[in-house]
């Protein structure tokens, strides 16, 4: 079966999207299924619905593609993902594979639509490559935190933000767009860009939203960190001093990359048409 057997129609509903599935799904179409959403999280909306109610399956394997998307689309940009009007034997799949324990599936669309409407919580500015960027961002992450009751982990996330920033103003250098968004349990924190690099980690540059979101959790456990590096640190010290707080470490080994994934939950990048989202999330 080919990728394109597999159509997707996109639909705006006020801050929410909803995607319309027809075709079949399977491991060969499952890409272009995964293509269709990141598209659609570049928006970010409050809730991604995906209407299966044209959709069948070859086989319950490339079901599993569904509960994927929706961890990533909780991670960045805090959206929801839910299924609506899945056919009788879509949902029996659905349950064996236990997708449905994993991503909410509602009977329609508009059902979809309804729970979703009191999800989460949402602020963001456009601002500029200039240096009083860093403290626009900061004034927005911190005027989030104070309206939304989580001051615990503002001083923490206005230096993430700062972090973020930074690296747009060092190596883009174009507009930007910074997103701060909260659900039950996570902050987000959001800066996406237009320049056609990706952040480095310790020197290694990630390749896509997939191997970003593994990667940040392997380096979590086993930082990118060498002795070579740590020889490098020690040279650049002295210079570091003399450069403003927040940029100085952002560096082109992406030093401050190690600061963002050691104080965050999660953190990565998700290339987007016109740029790329590197986001971070923190517990409250």
């Amino acid at each position: 079966m080919r990728a394109e057997d597999l159509r997707a129609r996109v639909e705006r509903r006020g801050d929410a999207t909803v995607v319309r599935l027809d075709g079949v799904l399977d491991v060969d179409s499952s890409p272009s299924l995964r293509s269709a959403v990141l598209a659609c999280l570049a928006a970010e909306p409050s809730v991604i619905v995906l209407d299966v109610a044209d959709l069948r399956h070859r086989d319950d394997v490339a079901l599993t593609v569904l509960p994927a998307l929706a961890q990533h689309a909780a991670a960045w940009p805090g959206s929801a993902m839910t299924l609506a009007a899945a056919p009788p034997p879509l949902a029996s799949a659905l349950d064996r594979m236990a997708v449905a324990r994993l991503v909410p599936v509602f009977p329609t669309t508009d059902a979809a639509l309804a729970n979703a409407s009191g999800a989460g919580e949402r602020m963001r500015v456009r601002l500029q490559p200039m240096l009083d960027a860093t403290a626009a961002a900061r004034h927005l992450v911190g005027r989030a935190c104070t309206r939304w009751g989580v001051e615990r982990v503002r001083d923490v996330a206005e230096l993430v933000v700062t972090e973020l920033v930074s690296n747009v103003l060092r190596h883009a250098g174009t507009e930007m767009e910074v997103g701060v968004a909260r659900d039950r349990r996570l902050l987000h924190v959001s800066v996406r860009d237009h320049g056609p690099g990706l952040p480095r980690l310790g020197g290694r540059a990630y390749k896509g939203y997939e191997e970003a979101y593994e990667d940040e959790r392997r380096h979590k456990e086993e930082p990118a960190w060498d002795e070579e590096q740590e020889k490098d640190e020690g040279r650049e010290k002295d210079e570091e001093k003399d450069e403003w707080q927040g940029g100085g470490m952002l560096r082109e080994d992406g030093r401050g990359l190690l600061v963002v994934s050691a104080l965050t939950h999660a953190w990565g990048c998700t290339p987007v048409p016109d740029g790329k989202v590197v986001w971070a999330t923190l517990r409250i």
